[in-house]
């Protein structure tokens, strides 16, 4: 569901940043709707109860940053502090996954389960998105270093699809993996 959620919202904006109707409205939604959905990921896939409280409250906090954000800028102008804030709060849920996995010794294959694939994806596209939109905040102005920006982030979502591919290629099948 999420991957067609990202083609069409490329789509959209392809053509309503073409028209001038929006700015950065879409990029917004994109951080929020992508910030939750590996927070829900991550509590779907976590087996201890404290790492999933954990995940629940983190994504309260996340919820309340990015609403005050909204209060207090509107959703025309970039939400800086909730994307950069959310996919940080993201990122520890990953690392609650991967620290629970440790923990209940429940690690035989991780190659082979699909979820590890998403991790690293989104760990790629978590970590290299703030620093790219904090790198397009500093040029702003500088239209050749967008745009230049906009090719290196284009590079970082086609490495998270491929690995994202590489993992519905090489990973097993839920059913299977209950088998072993």
């Amino acid at each position: 569901m999420y991957l067609w959620y990202v083609v069409l919202h490329e789509a959209a904006a392809y053509f309503l940043l073409r028209e001038g109707i929006i700015r950065f409205q879409l990029t917004n939604l994109y951080g929020f709707i992508t910030t939750f959905f590996v927070l829900w990921m991550s509590y779907k896939y976590i087996k201890i109860k404290k790492f999933k409280n954990t995940t629940l409250i983190l994504s309260g906090i996340a919820l309340l940053i990015f609403l005050a954000e909204l209060i207090f800028k509107g959703f025309k102008e970039v939400l800086f502090v909730s994307k950069t804030t959310g996919y940080l709060i993201a990122l520890i849920s990953l690392f609650l996954y991967i620290i629970g996995l440790f923990k209940t010794n429940s690690l035989h294959n991780p190659f082979r389960e699909l979820f590890t694939y998403f991790l690293l994806g989104f760990t790629l596209f978590l970590i290299a998105s703030p620093v790219i939109l904090l790198a397009r905040n500093m040029y702003i102005n500088n239209m050749e270093m967008s745009i230049n920006l906009s090719y290196i982030m284009g590079f970082i979502v086609f490495l998270m699809y491929a690995i994202f591919s590489f993992g519905f290629i090489f990973s097993k099948k839920a059913s299977e993996l209950e088998e072993d």
